[in-house]
């Protein structure tokens, strides 16, 4: 089983350096999230939601305000996940977005945040990757 759903997301986590480096955004802001509601609580976020303008981060963030407990919070991901039919460099945002909210709804750092979502940016991102990770948790210390 686990190897037939490593064939289905790495067929759909295809995409480019580039578009990994623009998915690097989607995890700062998320970092931020994080950020903001561990030390503020969720209500915090709800300037973020009036400013967004993906609908998958919003409907996420309207979830999270409404008070959905973690098995609502994954059911509806998942569903989110599948009928959104993401491939590339969408498929990648989605995951971060998803994987990012559900660590939030627990009240988790960054942290732990950047350490599970190392893997789905692949081998030949890794340095990339470790150095927006510190840069950001440098960035998260001094706020």
């Amino acid at each position: 089983m686990l190897m037939k759903e490593l064939a289905y997301l790495s067929a759909r986590l295809l995409c480019s350096y580039e578009e990994k480096t623009e998915c690097l955004q989607t995890m700062s802001k998320l970092s931020r999230f994080l950020t903001v509601a561990r030390a503020d609580g969720f209500l915090a976020l709800e300037p973020f939601l009036e400013r967004e303008t993906n609908p998958l981060i919003k409907a996420c963030l309207l979830d999270i305000l409404d008070g959905l407990d973690s098995a609502e919070l994954e059911q509806r991901f998942e569903g989110y996940l599948a009928a959104g039919d993401y491939r590339g460099k969408d498929c990648l945002q989605a995951m971060i977005i998803l994987k990012g909210f559900l660590l939030l709804q627990t009240c988790q750092t960054p942290e732990p945040f950047w350490k599970e979502l190392h893997g789905y940016f692949g081998a030949d991102f890794t340095l990339t990757y470790r150095e927006a990770s510190r840069l950001e948790q440098t960035k998260g210390k001094s706020l």
